[in-house]
C-alpha cells in the first residue's frame, strides 16, 4: 500500500511536458500543477534552479523566462557575480594583507584602524559596497557614500575622517587592480580638509610649565591619589627632546631594552613601533642626561621594564594617570588653552619639540630627516607643526644665505 502511494506521488511529480528553450534553460509541467516551471542551469554553481512561471500557457511561460532570469541575477543567485569579483572579497584581502604586516613592517595597530572602518555595521565600507561587483564602483558611488556618512550622523563627519574612508576605498580598489580584476581605478573624490595647526607652547609658556611641575612635585601634590613624582618631570623633558608621540605605541611602550646610548654624536637611539611602523628615533643630546637621571631614580631597573611609569603594567592606566596629572599642571599654570582658545593635550609637548628644533637650528635642520625621525611626513610638518612659525632674523638670514 505504502509503495503504491510513493509511486503515485512520484508519477504526479514526473514531467508531463518538457520544452528546451535554449542551452541550459527549459520549461516543463507536472500533473501536480497547472503552471509551467522554468529549469535553469547555473554553470558556476554546477546545479539547476527551478522557478514557477505562474503561467498556464506555454507561450506565456516562455515569455516570462527573461524576467525570471533577471530576478535571479538581481538576487545574485545566478549570472552572476563570482565571489572573487565582489567588493567584499577585496575588503577581506586588504584586511588579510595588512594584518600580515602589522607588528612586523608596520605598527601593531596598522590593520586594526582600517579594519574597524571597513567592517563597521551601520555604514562601514563593506556594509555599503560589499555586494557590489568591484568593477561597478565609480567616482559618483564613492561621493554618494560620503553623503550617506553625513546623513547617518547629527553632525557631519570632519574632512579628515572622510579622507580616511576614501583612502581605504582606494586601497581596496588597488588590490582588485593588482589582481587584474579591474583594468583601471576610478578617480577618488577630493575631500576638503581644514587644517588646524597643532597647539604647542612658546618658550616662556614651556618654562612656566616646567616651573609649575617642579613646584607641584616639591609640594607633594597628588591627583586622584596619584602622587606627582620627579619621574613626571623627566617624562616632560624627555618628550620635548625625543619627538615621540605620547601614545601607548610610542613613548608609553618604550622599555630600557629599546634604548641605546650613543656618544658620537651624543644621543639616544630608541627602537619605536609607532603609528607609522618601526623606526629608530634619535634624540637631542639632553635626552641622554635625563635618561641617566631616570636610571639614578631606579637603580634596580630591569631591561624589560618600561622607561616611564613601570608601576602601571596596564599602559592604558599609565596614560590616564599621566593625562590627569598633565591636565592638572596645565590648569595650575594657566596653560590649558592656547591664546586662540585651542585646548592643549600631551601632544603639545611633541609639537613644541618639532617647532623648537626648526627655530633653534636657525633653519638649518634637514626637514626630511626631522620628519623621518619623528615618524611623520614633510607634508604633515608643513601643514600642522610649522604653519604658524614666524621667520625671525636668524631664519631670514639662513633663507638669504648662498
Amino acid at each position: 500500500m505504502l509503495d503504491s502511494i510513493i509511486v503515485s506521488v512520484m508519477s504526479k511529480n514526473a514531467k508531463t511536458h518538457t520544452k528546451v528553450i535554449r542551452k541550459g534553460i527549459s520549461i516543463y509541467k507536472t500533473e501536480l500543477s497547472q503552471y509551467w516551471y522554468a529549469r535553469i542551469w547555473v554553470n558556476d554553481e554546477r546545479k539547476y534552479y527551478v522557478r514557477t512561471t505562474k503561467e498556464t500557457s506555454r507561450v506565456d511561460a516562455i515569455e516570462s523566462l527573461d524576467e525570471i532570469v533577471e530576478n535571479l541575477k538581481r538576487s545574485n543567485t545566478i549570472g552572476g557575480i563570482p565571489k572573487v569579483r565582489y567588493f567584499s572579497h577585496f575588503c577581506d584581502l586588504l584586511n588579510k594583507q595588512q594584518k600580515s604586516m602589522s607588528g612586523k613592517t608596520r605598527s601593531s595597530r596598522f590593520a586594526y584602524d582600517d579594519e574597524k572602518i571597513i567592517n563597521r555595521k551601520i555604514d562601514g565600507i563593506k556594509e555599503y559596497f560589499g555586494n557590489r561587483e568591484v568593477g561597478s564602483i565609480k567616482t559618483y558611488d564613492i561621493r554618494d557614500y560620503l553623503s550617506v556618512l553625513d546623513e547617518n550622523r547629527k553632525k557631519p563627519l570632519s574632512g579628515s575622517s572622510k579622507k580616511k574612508h576614501t583612502t581605504i576605498i582606494a586601497k581596496i580598489l588597488k588590490v582588485a587592480y593588482e589582481k587584474d580584476v579591474i583594468d583601471k581605478l576610478p578617480i577618488i573624490p577630493n575631500v576638503s580638509i581644514k587644517d588646524n595647526p597643532r597647539p604647542s607652547f612658546n618658550d616662556e609658556e614651556y618654562s612656566l610649565l616646567l616651573k609649575t611641575t617642579r613646584d607641584e612635585i616639591s609640594k607633594g601634590s597628588n591627583v586622584r591619589g596619584v602622587l606627582i613624582k620627579e619621574e613626571f618631570y623627566y617624562f616632560i623633558v624627555f618628550m620635548t627632546n625625543s619627538f615621540l608621540r605620547p601614545t601607548e605605541s610610542e613613548v608609553f611602550a618604550v622599555k630600557f631594552e629599546d634604548i641605546k646610548v650613543k656618544d658620537n654624536p651624543k644621543t639616544l637611539e630608541i627602537r619605536v613601533d609607532g603609528k607609522t611602523g618601526f623606526r629608530t628615533a634619535s634624540t637631542m643630546p639632553n635626552a641622554v642626561d635625563f635618561y641617566n637621571r631616570l636610571i639614578e631614580l631606579r637603580p634596580d631597573y630591569k631591561t624589560e621594564d618600561f622607561l616611564f611609569f613601570n608601576d602601571y603594567p596596564n599602559r592604558t592606566t599609565a596614560i590616564k594617570n599621566f593625562n590627569r596629572i598633565f591636565n592638572h599642571i596645565l590648569g595650575v599654570a594657566g596653560l590649558k588653552t592656547t591664546k586662540e582658545g585651542t585646548p592643549r593635550t600631551a601632544y603639545a609637548l611633541r609639537h613644541y619639540a618639532l617647532q623648537t628644533r626648526l627655530i633653534k637650528s636657525k633653519g638649518k635642520v634637514n626637514i626630511f630627516n626631522l620628519a623621518k625621525n619623528a615618524g611623520t611626513s614633510v607634508e604633515q610638518l608643513e601643514r600642522f607643526y610649522l604653519k604658524n612659525i614666524e621667520l625671525n632674523e636668524e631664519l631670514v638670514r639662513n633663507l638669504q644665505t648662498f
